[in-house]
């Protein structure tokens, strides 16, 4: 069960194939950025290990507030200290939960609706 309040809405208006290859794109990103950040003060050891963020992706769930609040948690010196790339793996990371959560959304709305 995920705690939040969902704004999403943009998801929720794409068809399933829509979904499905924004999912593709989100993942193929996700594998190309992940390889390339360094591990410069443990920072991309601590993100894996869920020791930065504590909170994942907060009560709101949109990109506005996911990016305030990676500016909030990594700081507003993103470039200067090299954390703008693990910024950028958390906002993809949100993007990838935000969209299987309205694949999971639209699985229990067609079991819940017995076919005929």
């Amino acid at each position: 069960m995920r705690f939040g309040l969902n704004l999403r809405g943009d998801l929720a208006k794409l068809s399933d194939a829509d979904i499905a290859s924004r999912f593709e794109i989100l993942m193929a990103d996700r594998e190309a950025l992940f390889p390339t950040l360094s591990n410069h003060g443990l920072q991309k050891s601590a993100y894996q290990n869920r020791l930065t963020l504590w909170f994942g992706r907060g009560l709101l769930h949109a990109r506005i507030f996911y990016e305030l609040y990676a500016l909030l948690t990594l700081g507003p010196f993103l470039k200067t200290f090299r954390k703008y790339d693990l910024r950028e793996l958390y906002l993809l990371d949100c993007e990838l939960k935000d969209v299987r959560d309205e694949v999971k959304r639209r699985v229990a709305l067609k079991k819940a609706i017995p076919a005929t």
